[in-house]
């Protein structure tokens, strides 16, 4: 079971806004999809292997192939992470279209 999210890790979620390569790789590791088929076009593969390794050293993904574009999985910490943007995200809509009640 992944630990409680701190403020810190609310700080950290919030840097990897800033690094939408890195947020496109986690979205293809949640959705299971191989780094390879999430490259956008136009986009150097390069580029995406280094917020891969950068995932990686955060411990957010491990690799189940080995390969710096194959498969990967989301750690505990990866899926904490993806449910809190994902939370944020929602909170967002929700007060951008003013449905947003705090809890």
């Amino acid at each position: 079971m992944a630990e409680p999210i701190t403020a810190a890790d609310l700080g950290s979620a919030l840097d990897l806004i800033g690094r939408p390569l890195m947020l496109e790789a986690l979205a293809a590791v949640a959705d299971g999809r191989t780094l390879r088929d999430a490259v956008p076009s136009g986009v150097d593969a390069g580029l995406f292997i280094d917020e891969l390794k950068a995932l990686r050293a955060l411990r957010m993904v491990d690799s189940t192939d080995g390969s710096p574009l194959g498969r990967h999985t989301l750690t505990a910490d990866g899926q904490a992470l993806t449910n809190l943007l994902g939370n944020l995200a929602a909170a967002i809509t929700c007060t951008a279209t003013g449905n947003y009640s705090p809890v």
